[in-house]
């Protein structure tokens, strides 16, 4: 028989949460980060299986450590190793499968894990919590990473203390290659719900989808927030609190590197993020990015490396956020 949990519950993206749920595991990791010795082993002898189809730093390292202080067994899988790697099982024989050893299952995919097909990766996603008789966390697939957004969140508040009313720029940066959307679309909506005045700034032809525009107008509406678009960094840093760089492909051209390189190259100089582009902010702004970053490409060593950087302070708190989800979603 599947193991029985109090309510099985995924979290594949932050929109299909309660925002009191949200603000419940944003609580739950501040207690954890100053408090830690409250919560060891208090999953002892639960596991969660960890699925990649893609490489991982901070998901995979934040996970297991965050598992393991809690007291649970992490089984790290590489796709490869398995069948459903190689098409030969299902995914719903395989969640089937794992519900029934584990607790809790995670699952990255990237866009190229589904030959690029534009919101795939997260439809399998959503196929395998339906077969799952155990939660499901998305450690990020071809729209959402969730366990980004709730480091994000949680990072500018603990920086702000609050994120109402505070400035974010998301902005658009070169690379020299097209990345998914997953990260971009989950700030956004996150941001969106805690009140802030939002501005999506990138050049023409980088739009990001519009129904997440639309979900982000929304929760913008409902939250006293706002959303505001720039094609100018000038205009679009002005009077920041902060900065969120990252890199995102053009849907017009998802997943056809060639077509789209056309539309990028031009913007190699003027959206590499320089430090100059701090003088347009708050003096106090403050610089975030997921990582990996490209230094000196995406942005100069003199920006990561600056006063206004925190993306270090980001990374951590990625073990507090994921250990509460991992408590919240498991604890009897």
């Amino acid at each position: 028989m599947p193991p029985k949990i109090k309510t099985k519950k995924d979290f594949i993206s932050t929109q299909d949460w309660d925002k009191n749920e949200l603000d419940e595991l944003l609580e739950l990791a501040r207690d954890m980060k100053s408090t830690p010795n409250k919560y060891r082993n208090l999953l002892d002898g639960k596991s969660i299986c960890m699925l990649f189809y893609n490489p991982s730093t901070r998901t995979r390292n934040s996970t297991e450590v965050a598992a393991f202080q809690l007291g649970m067994h992490p089984t790290f899988n590489s796709v490869e190793d398995t069948w459903m790697g190689y098409q030969s099982e299902s995914v719903k024989d395989t969640a089937k499968v794992l519900s029934r050893y584990y607790d809790a299952i995670g699952i990255r995919m990237f866009p190229n894990a589904v030959n690029w097909i534009y919101k795939e990766g997260n439809k399998t996603l959503r196929e395998f919590a339906q077969s799952s008789d155990i939660p499901l966390i998305n450690f990020e697939d071809d729209l959402y990473h969730p366990l980004q957004a709730l480091a994000d969140i949680f990072t500018i508040i603990e920086k702000k203390k609050t994120a109402k009313g505070k400035k974010l720029v998301i902005s658009w940066a070169y690379h020299p290659k097209p990345l998914p959307v997953s990260v971009p679309n989950s700030i956004l909506l996150i941001a969106s719900r805690y009140g802030m005045d939002v501005t999506l700034a990138h050049p023409k032809n980088f739009e990001l989808d519009e129904e997440i525009i639309n979900s982000a107008q929304i929760n913008a509406k409902e939250s006293g927030g706002s959303l505001t678009f720039s094609n100018d960094i000038k205009e679009a840093y002005q009077d920041a609190d902060v900065v969120y760089i990252k890199s995102w492909g053009a849907l017009k051209y998802y997943g056809k590197d060639k077509e789209e390189k056309p539309l990028r190259v031009p913007y190699r100089d003027e959206w590499r993020i320089r430090d100059k582009y701090f003088d347009y902010t708050n003096s106090d702004s403050i610089f975030m990015h997921c990582l990996p970053i490209r230094r000196n490409v995406v942005a100069d060593d003199d920006v990561i490396d600056g006063t206004h950087s925190i993306i270090y302070d980001q990374a951590e708190n990625r073990l507090y956020t994921v250990k509460a989800l991992l408590y919240y979603l498991l604890k009897d």
